[in-house]
């Protein structure tokens, strides 16, 4: 049972894991956080925090506008009647106002990502948490 919680959480543990070895390796200021060192300890944190918000903010601007099929086109490397095909089979994510199509890059490139053929590795891992979870089943 405790192993099936674990490879369900396991992409959260992930992500703990690299943020603490970034935190870490991140210019490696205090060394160990003490008693004497934690208010610059924390002072440091909340300011990577507001540089990563507003790097994430800054992101989010350039992905959520809105974009002409020309620039699908040439981001997804189809031609324009292959976008129109893909927007009358409901299988590009856009809307439609009138004769008006309208695409949003961040929904584009989440589309692209959901596409994405799986590598070997990514394959063979996934295949290995499977059986894992067949394995150990209760």
């Amino acid at each position: 049972m405790r192993t099936c919680f674990f490879i369900h959480h396991l992409p959260f543990f992930c992500r703990e894991i690299k943020f603490l070895q970034m935190m870490k390796n991140e210019n490696n200021v205090f060394g160990k956080v003490t008693h004497d060192n934690l208010p610059q300890a924390v002072e440091h944190l909340i300011k990577m925090m507001e540089e990563q918000a507003q790097n994430s903010k800054n992101n989010m601007s350039v992905e959520d506008d809105e974009i002409s099929i020309e620039e699908v086109s040439s981001l997804i490397k189809k031609s324009v009647s292959t976008i129109y095909r893909y927007t009358c089979q409901n299988s590009i994510p856009h809307s439609k106002q009138g004769n008006t199509l309208h695409f949003y890059r961040s929904e584009i490139l989440e589309w692209m990502k959901m596409h994405k053929k799986k590598c070997i590795n990514e394959l063979s891992d996934e295949a290995h948490i499977e059986s894992f979870r067949v394995l150990n089943r209760d």
